[in-house]
């Protein structure tokens, strides 16, 4: 049966209705008056990184690093403007994605409450208008590199959803294996499920050769950008990198990857993760360079930021949380609880009580207490608070200076088709238009109370809860958070993913202050903040009655769909080396 049955575009006046007053007395942060004229059909480039922390970028940290290992990132903030409170709308990287794409929170497009694996049965659907189809519409060339993970069999692809060319892989790096690192058999039980590389609707390679992917991904988006600067078209580019998300389990010390020019073994791809990270940024610099090259580098909106934060259970493969402690979690969860590595489980030893280990095999790892696992699947704000640079030359974004106005990814749809010239009405996205602060003009609205509820909220939505009407170990998807300025307020908390700590419920909510405590560490004290309460409460009723439900389409899987080149040569587009597959049966760690 098509999923499409299950879905349709609802509605979403209600709840933008309820938020009338409050993005009116806002106006300056999210709907600008045309107070000059900005340059129309601008190329528009988007640098979406694969869970790369705030704190994993130099222009980020505090303090700056000696030896920075995104020196061209550093560049590109110094050339534009640093948004220091841009959040992402979903825990997880397919929900990140398409939000934004569409605008819309994941509930409402029915991704949730995992990520397509390879053998999804569904993707983004069609009914989903996605910013790729809007520009194109508009006269856009479009294009994306990388990373996709919004469904992996045709009519889900992304030359389905708006992209007229595609380059790139359909889902993380941890979905197939490769010859030199084949995954468990958790993840790849026939030894067939190879990493592919798609070019449009076509598998060219299957294992990704990843010696040299990096390049191929600047050389795609280069030729992409020359094209059509030299036929004067104005071009959207999606440049999703495939950089920092781990490969797949059990061999925790091989998780990275980078091309050869960026790895540690000579003609080889294993890297460490700062190897990730500076390939990453070598990568951004590539696409910058062809911008510059091709003379359209100051009339191209460039933005940057990533879709997640670190996998803080992954450890040295993961980055860093920085300042994003999740104090307070690590403070009030049993300390018994153990967060292992992905396809890892808990099996304690006397004397190693955070043991972890690879079914069936003698793979072996220490784990992290559950309270300090508060990144990648969970909305700590070690994965929602994401860094965020927009350079805009002929756009007059400001040079080298930073924003606290609070964005989040869905505001790209919207805010960039306005900064083109196109409007489109409030009620189709949940994002919102916010080319003040993309434009260096929104003020700071780091005051704590009584001015709050004249914020816009930011909800954060995930699963893992012990009941619902969802299949174990996902329970329900609901809001578990939400943001008004810099007040973060918890309704439910819990660790990432589906650790053994049980969600736990606040009434009152549980209240922090994010620009001054960005541990989350110090609760404010609710009988001082009552009117935000009650205005959260107020926006988190109208939030859900606004939201009628997308069938989860994650869930359905077979594995008929997974990707493969060829059946008969075991999806291979290449023979196998000489070498026989490994068996997983000896520790290597």
């Amino acid at each position: 049966m098509d999923a499409n049955i299950f879905s349709c575009r609802f509605p979403i006046a209600a709840f933008f209705a309820a938020l009338f007053t409050t993005v009116v007395a806002l106006a300056g942060e999210v709907v600008a008056a045309r107070d000059e004229e900005l340059p129309a059909k601008s190329n528009v480039v988007i640098l979406f990184a694969d869970n790369l922390a705030y704190n994993d970028v130099g222009a980020f940290q505090t303090p700056r690093p000696a030896r920075s290992r995104t020196p061209r990132t550093d560049a590109l903030a110094g050339d534009g403007l640093k948004l220091l409170h841009w959040n992402s709308p979903a825990v997880l990287c397919s929900a990140s994605r398409a939000a934004l794409l569409t605008g819309r929170y994941p509930v409402r497009t029915g991704v949730y409450p995992r990520v397509f694996e390879p053998d999804a049965a569904h993707g983004l659907l069609a009914n989903e208008t996605t910013i790729a189809d809007r520009l194109r519409d508009e006269g856009y060339a479009t294009k994306i590199v990388g990373k996709w993970h919004l469904g992996s069999r045709p009519g889900y692809l992304p030359t389905d959803r708006g992209f007229d060319e595609w380059f790139g892989i359909p889902y993380h790096m941890s979905g197939g294996s490769l010859d030199e690192h084949v995954c468990g058999k958790e993840k790849d039980p026939t030894g067939t499920q190879w990493l592919p590389l798609f070019d449009g609707h076509d598998i060219v390679e299957q294992p990704v050769n990843l010696r040299n992917l990096g390049p191929r991904y600047v050389d795609s988006a280069s030729d992409f950008i020359r094209k059509n600067a030299a036929s004067s078209r104005p071009f959207f580019l999606y440049m999703a990198f495939s950089h920092v998300h781990q490969l797949c389990a059990p061999r925790i010390n091989e998780c990275q990857w980078a091309s050869e020019h960026f790895s540690r073994t000579p003609g080889g791809f294993a890297a460490d993760f700062g190897d990730a990270v500076e390939e990453m940024d070598w990568i951004l610099g590539g696409v910058l360079d062809a911008l510059r090259d091709a003379g359209v580098e100051d009339d191209t909106l460039v933005i940057f930021t990533s879709d997640n934060g670190p996998w803080t259970a992954e450890r040295s493969c993961s980055g860093s949380k920085g300042q994003f402690e999740g104090r307070w979690l690590k403070e009030n969860v049993d300390e018994g609880c153990t967060a292992c590595p992905s396809e890892y489980v808990h099996s304690p030893l006397s004397g190693r009580p955070r043991r972890c280990v690879y079914p069936n095999t003698d793979f072996e790892v220490e784990g992290v207490h559950c309270g300090e696992d508060s990144g990648l699947g969970s909305a700590w704000e070690a994965n929602v608070r994401m860094p965020a640079i927009v350079r805009w030359k002929n756009g007059n974004v400001p040079l080298g200076k930073e924003s606290y106005a609070m964005v989040s990814t869905l505001d790209v749809l919207p805010t960039v088709l306005s900064l083109i010239g196109k409007e489109i009405p409030s009620d189709e996205t949940d994002g919102v238009n916010v080319r003040n602060a993309f434009l260096g003009r929104a003020a700071s609205s780091s005051n704590g109370d009584g001015s709050l509820d004249h914020e816009r909220p930011i909800f954060f939505w995930r699963d893992g809860f012990q009941t619902g009407p969802l299949p174990p170990p996902f329970g329900r998807f609901d809001v578990v958070a939400m943001k008004l300025g810099w007040i973060k307020i918890w309704f439910w908390t819990k660790s990432s993913h589906y650790n053994d700590d049980e969600e736990v419920h606040h009434d009152p909510p549980l209240l922090f202050d994010v620009l001054n405590d960005p541990a989350e560490s110090n609760p404010l004290d609710p009988n001082e903040h009552t009117r935000t309460i009650q205005n959260a409460l107020s926006l988190l009723s109208a939030h859900k009655a606004s939201v009628e439900w997308t069938r989860p389409l994650t869930l359905s899987r077979d594995p008929k769909y997974l990707p493969c080149s060829n059946l008969e040569t075991g999806c291979r587009t290449f023979p196998p080396p000489s070498q026989p597959r490994v068996e997983y049966t000896q520790a290597e760690e």
